[in-house]
């Protein structure tokens, strides 16, 4: 179940990746209620806190005067987690450093990993 869930995770980060600001925050938005419901209908629960953050909290390592907001999981520290900033940087960690999938330049991670 674990390994199914990553993979639906993974598949709507690399949908979600180069599309427009507004359309890649929809696109998870939507990707994880669909997660959701999934869960539900095998009896798992999948919970997902969505904050509005700003772009130098949760190591992003960008300003204050940028704003994102973050999906994660129960766990306040975040450790698994999406972030999608509002000029459009998709980020996405799992007990590791921020994976980065976009980056516009409004974060700059002290740990991360790239796709490439």
């Amino acid at each position: 179940m674990r390994q199914e869930l990553q993979q639906k995770i993974q598949t709507a980060l690399y949908l979600a990746k180069d599309l427009p600001s507004d359309e890649c925050l929809k696109e998870i938005e939507t990707s994880l209620l669909a997660i959701q419901i999934y869960c539900k209908t095998v009896q798992k629960t999948f919970i997902v806190v969505e904050e509005k953050i700003t772009c130098d909290q949760y190591e992003l390592g960008g300003c204050r005067e940028d704003s994102a907001i973050l999906f994660r999981g129960p766990n306040k520290e975040a450790t698994v987690a999406i972030c999608v900033t509002a000029q459009g940087s998709l980020l996405h960690r799992n007990d590791d450093p921020w994976m980065i999938y976009r980056n516009v330049g409004d974060v700059d991670p002290l740990e991360q990993r790239s796709l490439t």
